[in-house]
C-alpha cells in the first residue's frame, strides 16, 4: 500500500464506483453511486478514514465536521415544482442497506438544509438546532464521532402564537365585493384557505344546505382527498353563509366558486397582499392571518355549544387538536355547560328514566 493514496472512480455500466485500500493495505471498492462527483466525494471520505486510522486514530471514527462544513456551502437543489415540503423541518439522516452493510444514503443533506433554515427567519431557530443534533446523533449511532456535543444542550419549542379570532360578523364586511363571500364563507364553514379555493359550484348542495369538501388546491395542484381521509366531509351552511353565496357573482366561464379576477385559481399570496390586509386596515382590525378565519369558526362554534365530537367532523380534524388549540378559547364554556346541565336536571319528571331504559 503506498504512503498516501488519493482512491479513484471508475464506471460501470450507468453508475460509478470508488476504489480505495484500506488500513491493512487491501483493495475495497463500493459500487452505486449516480454521478462521478458523488463517488469522488465518497472515496475522498474513505481516504480520510484510512488515513486517520493509519496514524493510530480510533477504529470507526471519521472527521465528519470538516467535510460536513465544507459540503454544506454548496447551493441546495431546486425543488420540483409542486412538490409538499416544510422548509422548517430537516429531514432525519437515513440509512440503506446493501450488502450488509450500513450505509448512508446521504450523510449530508441534513447539514444543507440546516444551513438553509438557520439563515431564515429567526423563529425556524428551533427546527434548524433540532436538524443539528439528529445529524450529529445519527454520526454519534455509526461511530463517526465519539459523542455528540450537542447531546445534552436544551433546544426547546418556542411557544405557538395565541389565536385570536374575529370579535363579530361585522369585522369581515370590507373586501372587495368579489371577494366579499370569502371571509363570510371561511368563518362559517372552518375550511381551510386550501379547501374552499379548489372548491367549484358542483360542490355545493342548496337543498340540503351543504358544501362538499372533496380536494384542495396547493402548490399550483389539485389533490383529491382519499375516501377514509377527515378532510373529505360535509359541512352545513348556516343561513348567513347562504345569504352571502346568493350575492355572491357567478362566473358562467369557470367553475370555481371563488376564482380570481382573470378566471383561474386564486393565487393566495397576492389576494393577502392585495384584498385580505388592505380590508383589514380598512374596518381598523389589527392584523390576522387568513386561517384566523379557521380559528374564528373553531372558536365561536365552542361557545355556540357545538359538540366536541361534532366539531371534529366539520373542520377535518381531530378531537385531541380540537382540544388542543381551541378548547381554552370559548369564555363562556363554564356557563354554557352549567346552562345544559341545569336543563337536564329540571326535564319533566316523567322523562327522567334511568339510563339505558
Amino acid at each position: 500500500m503506498p504512503a498516501s493514496q488519493r482512491g479513484s472512480v471508475v464506471k460501470r455500466g450507468k453508475t460509478w464506483a470508488a476504489r480505495w485500500y484500506d488500513e491493512n493495505g487491501e483493495r475495497r471498492s463500493q459500487g452505486g453511486f449516480a454521478t462521478k462527483t458523488r463517488a469522488r466525494e465518497w472515496v475522498d471520505d474513505k481516504v480520510d478514514e484510512v488515513t486517520a486510522l493509519r496514524r493510530g486514530g480510533r477504529s470507526g471514527r471519521r472527521p465528519v465536521t470538516r467535510n460536513h462544513v465544507r459540503r454544506s456551502r454548496r447551493p441546495l437543489p431546486r425543488r420540483p415544482r409542486g412538490r409538499r415540503s416544510d422548509d422548517r423541518e430537516a429531514p432525519r439522516p437515513v440509512a440503506a442497506r446493501k450488502g450488509g452493510v450500513r450505509r448512508p444514503t446521504d450523510p449530508h443533506a441534513a447539514t444543507r438544509r440546516t444551513r438553509s433554515v438557520a439563515e431564515g427567519a429567526p423563529g425556524n431557530r428551533h427546527h434548524a438546532f433540532r436538524a443539528v443534533k439528529q445529524v450529529l446523533a445519527q454520526a454519534e449511532r455509526w461511530e463517526w464521532i465519539e459523542k455528540s456535543p450537542a447531546r445534552h444542550v436544551k433546544n426547546p419549542k418556542p411557544k405557538a402564537p395565541e389565536i385570536e379570532p374575529l370579535a363579530s360578523w361585522a369585522e369581515i364586511d370590507e373586501l372587495d365585493p368579489r371577494f366579499a363571500a370569502i371571509p363570510i364563507f371561511a368563518v362559517g364553514t372552518g375550511l381551510r384557505p386550501e379547501e374552499w379555493l379548489a372548491l367549484t359550484r358542483a360542490d355545493l348542495d342548496r337543498a340540503e344546505g351543504v358544501v362538499h369538501v372533496r380536494r384542495v388546491y396547493s402548490q399550483g395542484r389539485h389533490k383529491e382527498c382519499a375516501k377514509t381521509s377527515r378532510q373529505r366531509r360535509r359541512v352545513p351552511l348556516r343561513r348567513r353563509v347562504l345569504d352571502a353565496l346568493e350575492a355572491h357573482p357567478a362566473r358562467l366561464d369557470v367553475p370555481l366558486l371563488f376564482p380570481a379576477s382573470r378566471g383561474g385559481h386564486i393565487e393566495l399570496g397576492k389576494w393577502r397582499g392585495r384584498h385580505w390586509k388592505p380590508a383589514l386596515r380598512g374596518a381598523g382590525i389589527a392584523h390576522r392571518r387568513i386561517y384566523d378565519m379557521r380559528h374564528t369558526y373553531a372558536t365561536w362554534s365552542l361557545a355556540a355549544g357545538v359538540s366536541l365530537f361534532t366539531l371534529p367532523r366539520r373542520m377535518g380534524t381531530s378531537l385531541a387538536m380540537i382540544d388542543a388549540h381551541y378548547g381554552h378559547l370559548a369564555p363562556d364554556a363554564e356557563e354554557q355547560e352549567r346552562l345544559i346541565l341545569d336543563a337536564y336536571d329540571d326535564r319533566p319528571a316523567r322523562q327522567a328514566e334511568p339510563f339505558g331504559h
